[in-house]
């Protein structure tokens, strides 16, 4: 029996080693393991809250996003339909200026016209008064001779007298 009470007593004196050990470790590092473990415990603490945070924020904008990813195609929409409007009333006004240009056109080239046709009819009107002139002078020189040229004449002056 004397190899079981050896076992049994060193048994005891290992534990009272490791509890001296311990009373020792308690005693010298307590208070800066005690200090690692409050600090490192704060700082894990503070990591979990500041990651639960960021994940608060990140599902915000998550959700935000998935929100406006949800109007986007209406907005798409939405802007199609303005810019085809625009687009439209843009073509209105094309067509508008380009009829309005055309009516002007056409008004000056009507006022064209028009005073090309008074200066044509002018010098038609001209041309026939120069010939009908030349043509009646030719005439008067076939028809009339020198005698009744000095007829004429005297006639004339004789009825001058008669007015006075």
């Amino acid at each position: 029996m004397s190899g079981g009470s050896e076992s049994w007593l060193d048994w005891v004196f290992k534990f009272i080693n490791f509890a001296v050990l311990v009373g020792i470790l308690v005693k010298f590092a307590g208070k800066p393991m005690k200090e690692y473990f409050a600090n490192r415990h704060k700082t894990i603490k503070q990591k979990v809250e500041d990651a639960s945070k960021a994940l608060k924020e990140a599902e915000a904008l998550k959700t935000e996003y998935e929100q406006k990813l949800s109007r986007l195609g209406e907005e798409i929409e939405a802007f199609k339909k303005k810019i085809l409007e625009d687009t439209e009333k843009e073509k209105q006004k094309i067509l508008n200026e380009a009829n309005q240009f055309a009516e002007r056109i056409r008004e000056q080239a009507r006022l064209t016209y028009e005073q090309e046709k008074r200066e044509i009819m002018s010098r038609i009107k001209e041309e026939i008064a120069r010939l009908t002139m030349e043509r009646t002078e030719n005439l008067l020189k076939e028809k009339f001779s020198k005698a009744d040229h000095s007829k004429m004449v005297d006639e004339f002056i004789e009825k001058l007298r008669s007015m006075n």
